[in-house]
């Protein structure tokens, strides 16, 4: 019997991670495995039975071979071990054990039956899954159980994949893709944020299932399935634990405080609004005290209700963490300093007091909690027959809006309880009807709630010392005022597999009712902004020119709960493929997916639209739908190599919220107070500022039908891409060092088409700058209207695109070592890198030559070198006892960035009030003293701005900067994780004693391990001063200062070394 390769000189692990056939990995939670059963000739064995038997559980599912000798078993359980005997009438029988099956994939299995006696072939296999990996990974209970992980997130796990990048905050993007268009799933549940609004990818701030709860968990890229849609990132699948006949169980607990922490580092400017003599900014870099404490409580218990039939597996987790804020003001040395005095701030809670009669403080430590459960039933109904039904829930707190020091003091009156509770249940029976027929039948429902619980009433304040100066923050945070979100999701589905011949004969269908719910009215309490101490004591709202520094919006009604958008869609999808085996050693697949959207729910119909632009606001992409192919093959050149490719379309992760503008932007509803109007009612109102209540007066203001709007072009087309791959894995020996290392190569190609772009129509061309490149803009309104945008959502015309690299390598060793590696290289260009949940916003920081031109460049996301090293090495340094360390080492190069121009105020370019203070105009780069499209009567020098050029290493030229033409630093991650078995109080109980050090690097050396970034994705030049009459760019000195360097900030929370202490009791 032969499986897959060369088994002799491999362990059962690498074969499993090398060895599998077409990698589905679609929202999968099982796995299969195919094999050709021949005669001692050669000659195909007909029905022979294969009993295929997995030994924690006992059980048992039995094949009969075809016509041409093959078996095919589908709905497995992942892992292992497993059994598999091959019962012949006619010839002697075989066995293979200790087979490990992997998450979404095919086992290849082959016998070539003989005259002799039995034959028994066993592979000591290895739970742990060290592969090469490229594209496609998958990593089993051991990898998962061992590499460090200081929040137990999955995503810990998903990152040794050489393609996924997570960035300090959490954000996770796959082959140099937003982070909120990836698909999360375990046990065929969304993990997703539905909705679309965190980029960390999950409905909550922390990981929605315990690390201790999963088996298994696959990644992949370019799965040509086409069972698989809704996604353009990655996907990445989880598979829980399952009971079996053996009860057990672990209590975990695990510790870390700010003892047990480093320093991190914050920069700080230590020059005035205008720089040092040169104009640049010069900052100093402080250390800033760890202050967080968290703990973590888990416990687990599985074993059988019926032996051999019906088994639990149940977890249970709990995450607190305290932030305690130092904070103190000028000179004080706190940690969290106030870049103003003690007096500064005394002197305005006085006026706050006496003025208002509102009491306020700097908050309290905020404490943040996480808490989790699974439970999982499996059940053998009989033979043909196996369900699972897994319950999970988490209710996640999360504390938002502190202030960890700097120019704004932030008082608890600001802070909120960003609030998520989360309930899933799902079923998923596995049937084998006949030898030829196999099914597997899936339903789930997810509901999600999120709410924003305020410490105010009233609206967002703000009070400066001076302009631009030092602010004191207080009031409920402008963005919720009214804000809340629900989701609930149920989906059903069927996937069926049909054998004849050499062929499989998949299909299936898939039905989604997803109900969004999003009340999000910001401004509805009103934001208020008073520009000194003087004029907050006076009640004197501020302004600049005129413009008063106060915003309203509301739905027309006064009633914010008449703005919510609440809509159900339909999404049906339908696929068809057939897996054809023409030699043992060949697999080519094509299928085809067809997926449609519905939804009787629209926008509001706008009449004062529909009179503007001749068509409705009402498009909701209902009857919408796509066609998606792909082919795929897989052939095994020899034992040593495989060869892989394919090509397909693929559509979905798109952040419903986009689709949910319209509905909550629809002109008429919801509509924000005319500025001509604040204008003129604060110029001439007698009435003291109350931010307390909106003057009733703007509030009357507010007319139907007389708002901007959000829609989607009644041409709109689903976005989708095109990927095509190629893949070799392959094994080799290296003299002296070790056999059977490990490898793949892989080629991605990503071409994507009809990408979301934002424009406003609301703007007509009427000239453009000197040098003719950029267009000059005025709003088609005029009037209480003249300040309205339309925000259309369309497709781009120019088409982005990704080539993507990947070299990776697997080693184990039978001295307990083992070793991955991975080098990828990632050129992407996107339109637009979609990275807001408004309309407005995607418009807004849209970094542009000019307004209404989106083009392609370099994308957001790109990682353009990475290299990853995983080390683990395993031990019984005390016989029965494990030692296990492991290390993940990651070197990246930084995100890129734009070189942009600082607006503040500016309308020159036609940018009505919401949009003109905004750093979204690539700069212009003269092309010396000369330059005919520079005003240098009203700019700066050619020798001061040469220099911040030349700084920035820019080649003068007069032209506009393309964007994303920088990169920020490179980013440098060293994790490390030791545990140690220690004896239990019972016999077949054990401890384990383990501490992860994050950014070990860090700990080495304070200046290692330090990311440095920018805050936002964009670095200004120079202040844009205006056009000239005749067009000429007006360039002025960068507020603040110049910038020096490709950075502004730290993440604070991933610059510093961090130790975890853990113990664990198994039973």
């Amino acid at each position: 019997m032969k499986f897959n390769s060369k088994v002799s000189r491999i362990s059962a692990a690498i074969a499993l991670a090398v060895g599998m056939s077409t990698s589905v990995m679609a929202q999968e939670t099982s796995s299969s495995m195919r094999g050709v059963i021949t005669g001692p000739q050669g000659n195909p064995v007909a029905n022979t039975k294969v009993i295929v038997t997995h030994e924690p559980t006992g059980t048992v599912n039995e094949f009969v071979t075809s016509a041409d000798g093959t078996f095919t078993a589908k709905g497995l359980r992942v892992g292992g071990p497993y059994t598999v005997v091959i019962d012949s009438d006619k010839y002697q029988d075989a066995e293979l054990d200790n087979l490990y099956l992997a998450l979404g994939d095919t086992l290849r299995v082959t016998s070539q039956l003989k005259n002799n006696d039995m034959e028994r072939i066993s592979v000591s296999g290895s739970v742990i899954m060290t592969e090469s990996g490229g594209a496609s990974s998958n990593f089993g209970e051991e990898t998962i159980d061992n590499m460090p992980s200081l929040s137990r997130d999955l995503k810990d796990i998903a990152r040794i994949n050489p393609l996924v990048s997570i960035r300090g905050n959490g954000e996770m993007s796959i082959a140099g893709g937003n982070p909120r268009s990836n698909s999360i799933t375990v046990d065929g549940i969304g993990q997703n944020d539905d909705f679309g609004l965190n980029y960390g990818g999950y409905p909550t701030e922390q990981p929605p299932v315990s690390l201790s709860s999963i088996e298994q968990i696959s990644v992949d890229v370019a799965p040509f399935s086409s069972k698989k849609g809704d996604f353009s990132g990655g996907t990445i699948n989880a598979v829980t634990k399952s009971g079996t006949n053996e009860f057990e169980g672990e209590f975990f607990y695990e510790y870390s405080s700010p003892d047990m922490k480093g320093d991190s580092k914050r920069l700080n400017r230590i020059t005035g609004s205008s720089g040092n003599d040169q104009g640049f900014r010069e900052y100093e870099t402080v250390d800033v005290e760890p202050i967080q404490k968290t703990s973590t409580f888990g416990m687990a218990l599985s074993g059988p209700i019926i032996e051999d039939t019906l088994f639990f597996f149940t977890n249970y987790e709990e995450w607190n963490s305290e932030l305690d804020y130092q904070y103190g003001f000028q000179g004080s040395g706190a940690s969290n300093e106030f870049y103003t005095s003690r007096e500064n701030f005394e002197e305005f809670l006085r006026i706050l007091d006496n003025t208002y009669g509102i009491q306020d403080s700097l908050p309290g430590s905020p404490e943040d909690k996480d808490r989790k459960w699974l439970t999982k039933l499996s059940w053998n109904v009989n033979q043909d027959h196996r369900l699972d039904l897994t319950y999970q829930w988490q209710d996640n707190s999360d504390m938002r809006g502190h202030s960890s020091g700097g120019d704004t003091v932030v008082l608890n009156s600001r802070i909120y309880d960003y609030h998520t509770r989360m309930s899933n249940i799902s079923a998923r029976l596995y049937s084998d009807w006949s030898a030829n027929f196999i099914t597997e039948m899936g339903i789930t429902y997810k509901d999600v709630v999120s709410d924003s619980i305020t410490n105010a009433d009233f609206g967002a304040v703000t009070v400066e010392e001076f302009f631009r100066g030092p602010s004191y923050a207080f009031g409920a945070d402008e963005y919720r005022h009214a804000n809340k979100v629900e989701n609930q999701n149920l989906t059903f589905n069927f996937d069926a597999t049909y054998l004849f011949g050499e062929h499989e004969l998949a299909f299936g269908a898939e039905y989604e009712r997803l109900r969004l719910y999003n009340k999000f009215v910001p401004e509805s309490l009103g934001t208020w902004e008073f520009d000194n101490f003087e004029g907050f004591e006076n009640r004197e709202v501020g302004n600049f020119n005129g413009t008063y520094d106060f915003s309203y919006q509301n739905a027309y009604t006064g009633n914010p709960e008449d703005a919510a958008y609440d809509a159900v869609r339909y999404t049906t999808a339908l696929y068809v493929e057939d897996t054809f085996y023409p030699t043992t050693d060949l697999e080519l697949t094509a299928g085809v997916r067809y997926e449609r959207l519905s939804s009787d729910d629209k926008p509001t119909l706008n009449q004062n639209f529909v009179d503007t632009y001749g068509f409705s606001n009402q498009e909701n992409l209902d009857g919408m739908d796509i066609v998606l192919p792909r082919v795929s093959f897989k052939y095994y050149l020899n034992d040593d190599v495989t060869l892989r490719g394919g090509l397909g379309r693929f559509y979905g992760g798109v952040p419903n919220v986009w689709y949910s503008n319209p509905f909550t932007k629809d002109g008429i509803t919801l509509v924000a107070a005319n500025s001509d109007f604040i204008n003129d009612y604060f110029a001439n109102s007698s009435d003291p500022a109350d931010f307390t209540q909106v003057p009733q007066a703007i509030q009357d203001s507010l007319q139907q039908g007389a708002g901007s709007t959000n829609y989607i072009d009644p041409n709109f087309e689903l976005p989708s891409d095109w990927r095509a791959q190629l893949a070799a894995d392959y094994s080799f020996d290296i003299p002296m060092v070790g056999d059977d290392f490990r490898a793949t190569t892989s080629f991605l190609y990503v071409r994507k088409q009809d990408e979301s772009v934002w424009l406003n129509t609301a703007l007509t061309p009427v000239d453009t700058t000197a040098d003719g490149e950029r267009v000059i803009y005025e709003s088609i309104y005029s009037g209480n209207r003249s300040d309205n945008f339309d925000i259309m959502m369309t497709n781009a015309e120019e088409h982005g695109r990704s080539y993507i690299f990947t070299q990776s390598l697997a080693k184990q060793w039978d001295n307990g070592l083992n070793l991955t590696m991975s080098y990828t290289n990632q050129d992407v260009e996107e339109v637009s890198p979609g990275s807001s949940s408004q309309a407005e916003s995607n418009y807004k920081h849209y970094v542009v030559k000019t307004r209404n031109q989106p083009f392609s460049a370099r994308g957001d996301y790109e990682i353009e070198h990475s290299f990853k090293v995983t080390l683990g090495y395993e031990k019984e340094f005390f016989d029965g006892y494990k030692t296990n360390i492991n290390l993940f080492y990651e070197r990246r190069s930084g995100r890129p960035f734009s070189y942009t121009m600082s607006m503040y105020q500016d309308g020159d370019f036609g940018d009505t009030v919401d949009f003109y203070s905004q750093s979204a105009y690539l700069a212009y780069i003269p092309s010396g003293p000369n330059d005919p499209n520079v005003d240098w009567a009203n700019s700066v020098s050619w020798d001061e701005l040469s220099a911040v050029l030349d700084r920035a290493g820019i080649a003068p030229g007069g032209y506009i900067m393309d964007r994303n033409s920088g990169t920020q630093p490179w980013i440098t991650d060293i994790d490390l994780s030791i545990k140690q078995q220690i004896p239990g109080f019972a016999e077949g109980h054990r401890g384990t004693l383990y501490f992860t050090i994050d950014n070990f690097a860090n700990l080495l050396n304070s200046d290692w391990g330090v990311e440095e970034r920018l805050g936002y994705p964009q670095v200004n030049l120079y202040d844009f001063g205006g056009l000239s009459d005749d067009g000429k760019y007006q360039i002025d000195r960068l507020f603040n200062g110049y910038a020096p360097q490709n950075y502004d900030q730290y993440d604070i929370g991933a610059s510093s070394w961090s130790v975890k202490l853990g113990v664990r009791y198994e039973f």
